[in-house]
């Protein structure tokens, strides 16, 4: 389907999303959403790059108990390894998915400036009947 004169590439605001946080919900005029998705991506990469630290330090501690042959200080430094390895993933995963939501928030709000606000004409009546064990939906033009 081939855009009509003046309206938006729905592309733009999707790659945006991809290049920096909220970029796609700026160029939709979205700056609400801009700010929550550049929080919420901002908050996952310092949580991934945070608990990628404590891991370094932890398999630094690691290794000294090792040579030291410190059986406790072993078990508890492997434990803690394990943990900050599995929440700096963790982490990372939300990220990718926060991306992907936002591309995909952009990209909708993209399709929607286009959409056509005046789907009632005089005459046309949408109407909401309950009856017994449903709900009828109508529209009449």
């Amino acid at each position: 389907m081939k855009a009509e004169i003046g309206e938006p590439d729905h592309k733009v605001p999707l790659f945006l999303s991809f290049v920096f946080p909220g970029g796609g919900q700026i160029y939709n005029g979205r700056y609400v959403k801009a700010g929550v998705y550049a929080i919420l991506e901002g908050v996952l990469i310092y949580g991934a790059v945070k608990q990628n630290d404590r891991l370094n330090d932890a398999k630094d501690k690691l290794e000294y108990f090792r040579e030291a042959g410190d059986l406790y200080g072993i078990a508890e430094y492997e434990f803690y390894v394990d943990t900050y390895e599995s929440d700096r993933n963790n982490f990372i995963w939300m990220s990718v998915g926060a991306v992907l939501l936002s591309a995909g928030d952009a990209y909708v709000d993209s399709q929607f400036k286009s959409f056509k606000r005046d789907l009632f004409k005089d005459g046309d009546k949408l109407e909401l009947t309950p009856s017994v064990n449903k709900l009828t939906l109508t529209y009449e033009w």
